[in-house]
């Protein structure tokens, strides 16, 4: 590691002290170190985690628990419902840090397109019901979560693939689209950032401060250099500052995880508040996956989740630690073959450039204007570059739902417009009438870019 390494690493490990110091000053002002879990309290969690978690049961009408096992082993939980015949399109839901497939219940539970579509959502490696890998690295998580996508996908007679993902599943979603986008016909990606646009505009950002501030120390007096350095570096410097709760994740291992477990999950329970979840029970319930008494029939790797809150806090926060976000993808045989028949098939020569990091299909992405963690311009300027070309058939969107935070699927009116784009698609309507769909659901809904 360099000195700028070096640097970057202590610098964040000291905002990550700062960090979870005040978040323990604010777990402990709500009485989290202090208050007991009662019985009531106790036996209404438990009973949570069985109605989402027991194997015996359906975890939602008309829906079933279903398991598959990857080619390197590790099994993944799921549920399934709706029109399961093998000409309806895929639904494909990918939740976030701390969820589970439960996340996505109202757009589950959604008639309209519980009739029209084939609906799978999907535990990610480490949550919920899903087996875990020694690391959250980029080839193992994008690898079992594109070889489970092409085995459903190869049950189906229909070609008709959308991808709904959210936080963590949607870096996911970012990579997909971007590196195996043929797998498709669109993504809706809610509540994350792409990777790729990500590293450029900090790039952009730091070498554009640089270069005024090398300047400024050949012209002293100008100080409108600082001024025009400090402007540049403001999307970056704010999105870290909305970022800061990530330092804490990257503290050495025994300090990262009491954020996610101390004061009786104080930070899921809080987390359960901003989201606006129907109740905290079943948020933690989501978040917690089986109970021992449920545990078998899931992966071993979930009992030795329910037996330690370390290891269960240690497979979430993994996804922060382990470089999901920018590693390198190492794509199994599968996927470079699929890959390389989609490039012959669709007549791509190679002869277009396109930026690193584009998307190989039509991708519709939604954020909240509320969301704290997230700054727009950083994350979003310069997305154009990024989106696929609609060529006449399908356009690309940015999304804006202004009243919503960081769950944007989950209250009302977001999870009303977050159908309405699934059932657009759905039926294949797209511009204007498809807007008209959305704003039926939320006038304020903002569409910011179409390309």
């Amino acid at each position: 590691m360099g000195l700028a390494g070096l640097v970057g690493a202590a610098v964040t490990t000291v905002i990550g002290i700062v960090s979870l110091n005040l978040f323990v000053l604010g777990a402990a002002s709500a009485g989290a170190f202090v208050r007991p879990v009662g019985k009531k309290k106790k036996e209404a969690r438990l009973q949570a985690q069985s109605e989402l978690w027991d194997l015996s049961t359906q975890p939602l009408p008309g829906f079933q628990h279903k398991f598959f096992e990857a080619a390197d082993g590790v099994n993944l939980h799921y549920v399934e419902g709706g029109d399961t015949s093998a000409g309806s399109p895929l639904v494909i839901f990918v939740h976030g840090f701390p969820d589970s497939w439960f996340v996505w219940h109202h757009q589950l539970s959604a008639p309209a397109i519980q009739q029209k579509a084939h609906l799978i959502a999907v535990d990610l490696p480490g949550y919920g019901g899903s087996d875990n890998f020694p690391r959250a690295s980029a080839t193992a998580i994008l690898s079992s979560i594109a070889s489970f996508i092409v085995a459903q996908k190869e049950k189906k007679t229909s070609e008709a693939c959308i991808l709904v993902t959210h936080d963590w599943g949607s870096i996911v979603g970012f990579r997909l689209a971007s590196e195996a986008g043929f797998l498709f016909t669109r993504c809706i990606i809610l509540n994350g950032m792409h990777p790729a646009l990500a590293i450029e505009n900090a790039t952009r950002a730091t070498s554009s401060a640089s270069r005024m501030l090398q300047t400024y120390i050949r012209n002293p007096t100008n100080f409108a250099l600082i001024r025009s350095a400090f402007r540049s570096l403001k999307p970056l410097l704010t999105q870290l500052k909305c970022s800061y709760y990530i330092s804490v994740f990257l503290l050495p291992r025994p300090l990262a995880r009491q954020l996610y477990k101390m004061g009786d999950f104080w930070f899921l329970r809080l987390l359960s508040r901003v989201s606006k979840f129907p109740n905290e029970e079943s948020f933690l319930a989501s978040s917690f996956g089986p109970a021992k008494s449920e545990a078998d029939g899931y992966p071993a790797a979930i009992l030795g989740r329910q037996t330690s809150v370390n290891k269960r806090a240690d497979d979430k926060i993994a996804y922060y630690r382990d470089n999901l976000a920018f590693g390198k993808w190492r794509k199994p045989e599968n996927i470079q073959l699929l890959a390389a028949a989609s490039e012959s098939n669709s007549g791509f020569t190679g002869l277009i450039e396109q930026k690193e990091g584009s998307f190989k299909c039509p991708v519709t992405i939604v954020y909240g204007g509320r969301d704290t963690a997230f700054h727009r311009r950083f994350c979003f300027e310069g997305l154009e570059e990024y989106l696929f070309p609609s060529k006449g058939v399908k356009r690309s969107y940015l999304v804006c739902f202004p009243r919503a935070g960081h769950w944007t699927m989950v209250p009302s009116p977001g999870r009303e417009s977050i159908d309405m784009l699934i059932e657009s698609e759905l039926d294949g309507v797209d511009g204007e009438d498809m807007k008209e769909r959305v704003w039926a659901a939320d006038r304020e809904v903002k569409f910011e870019i179409e390309k």
